[in-house]
C-alpha cells in the first residue's frame, strides 16, 4: 500500500487534468506538439515505474511492453496527420489494449487481494483523453466531470423511458437475471451511489466521449440517424469481449443502450447527457441484477 499509494495519487493528478479544460489548455501551449506528446509519454510511464520499483514488481519486457503502447498513443497526432483515416486508426489503437486486456500481463500486483491493473486503465483513458482533445484538437462538445442541470434532466428522462426495454431485453435473452443486492438498506443505498458516481466519471466518461464525442459526432452533419446507429453498432460490438468471446447477448444489450445513449448526444450535444444515462443504467443492474 505504500507504494500503491503515491502511483494511485499521482495517476489521479494526471487523470483529472486530462479532464479539466484549464490543464488541457496548459498542455496545448506547450511547444511544438511533439513536447505535448514527450510529455505525455512521460507523464504514463512515471506511475508505473513508482509502484513497480517500490513493490519490486519492475519487470523488463513489461516496461518495454508498456513504453512501446504508450508511445504509439501519445505520438500518434504529433507524427501523422489530422485525416478521418488515421482518426480510425487512433480508435483501434486505442481499444485494443482494453479488449486484450493488456494491463492485467503489465501491471504485476504483489497481493492478489489488489488489482493493480486499475493503473494502467486509467492512464490509459486519459493518455487518450489528451491526445484526442489537445494533439488532436478534437471538439466532442460539452465534457466534463460535472453535468449541467439540463444535462442531468435530459439523461435521467432518457434513463427513465428507456430502462424498462433495455430490462425486457436483458431478461428476455438470459443476459442477466433479477438478484437484488443482499444487506441493510444503507449499505444497498451506499453501493449504489458509489456505483453511478464512479461509472460516470470513469466508465461512461471514456466510452461516452470516445463513441458518442468522436465516432458519432463525425458523422452527425451527414446523417443523424446513421450516427447514432453506426456508433452504437460498434458500442455493441465492443461488449463481444464482455467476460468471454462472443458475447453476443451483451453486445446486443450494448447495441440498445448504445442507440439510446446516441439519442441523448444527438439532442444536446455534450457528452455529460449520454454519461448520466449511463451511470444510472448500470447503477440499477449493479443494484437489482446478476
Amino acid at each position: 500500500m505504500w507504494a500503491a499509494l503515491p502511483a494511485f495519487l499521482l495517476e489521479a493528478v494526471f487523470y483529472l487534468g486530462s479532464v479539466f479544460a484549464e490543464t488541457r489548455a496548459w498542455l496545448a501551449r506547450l511547444r511544438p506538439v511533439r513536447v505535448q506528446a514527450v510529455f505525455l509519454w512521460f507523464s504514463a510511464l512515471a506511475p508505473y515505474l513508482i509502484f513497480s520499483f517500490g513493490t519490486g514488481t519492475f519487470q523488463r519486457n513489461s516496461f518495454y511492453l508498456l513504453a512501446g503502447l504508450t508511445a504509439v498513443l501519445s505520438f500518434w497526432y504529433a507524427l501523422l496527420p489530422r485525416r478521418v483515416a488515421y482518426d480510425f486508426g487512433f480508435l483501434v489503437v486505442a481499444a485494443a489494449p482494453l479488449v486484450s486486456r493488456v494491463f492485467a500481463r503489465i501491471y504485476r500486483s504483489p497481493d492478489e487481494h489488489l488489482d493493480i491493473d486499475i493503473l494502467g486503465h486509467l492512464m490509459w483513458i486519459r493518455l487518450g483523453i489528451a491526445a484526442l482533445l489537445v494533439l488532436r484538437e478534437w471538439n466532442p462538445g460539452a465534457f466534463g466531470f460535472w453535468p449541467r442541470s439540463r444535462e442531468w434532466r435530459t439523461g435521467t428522462v432518457y434513463y427513465l423511458i428507456s430502462i424498462i426495454p433495455i430490462i425486457m431485453l436483458a431478461l428476455g435473452i438470459h443476459d442477466v437475471r433479477f438478484e437484488m443486492l443482499a444487506g441493510p438498506w444503507w449499505r444497498v443505498a451506499g453501493i449504489g451511489i458509489g456505483t453511478f458516481f464512479g461509472i460516470l466519471w470513469v466508465v461512461a466518461l471514456s466510452e461516452e466521449l470516445f463513441f458518442r464525442g468522436v465516432i458519432e459526432r463525425a458523422m452527425l452533419d451527414r446523417s443523424r440517424v446513421g450516427a447514432v446507429l453506426v456508433s452504437a453498432a460498434l458500442y455493441g460490438s465492443a461488449h463481444l469481449w464482455f467476460h468471454q468471446f462472443p458475447n453476443w447477448r451483451r453486445a446486443a444489450v450494448g447495441m440498445l443502450l448504445g442507440i439510446v445513449f446516441g439519442i441523448a448526444y444527438a439532442q444536446t450535444g455534450s457528452v455529460r447527457t449520454p454519461m448520466v444515462t449511463h451511470a444510472f443504467v448500470v447503477a440499477t443492474w449493479r443494484v437489482l441484477f446478476k
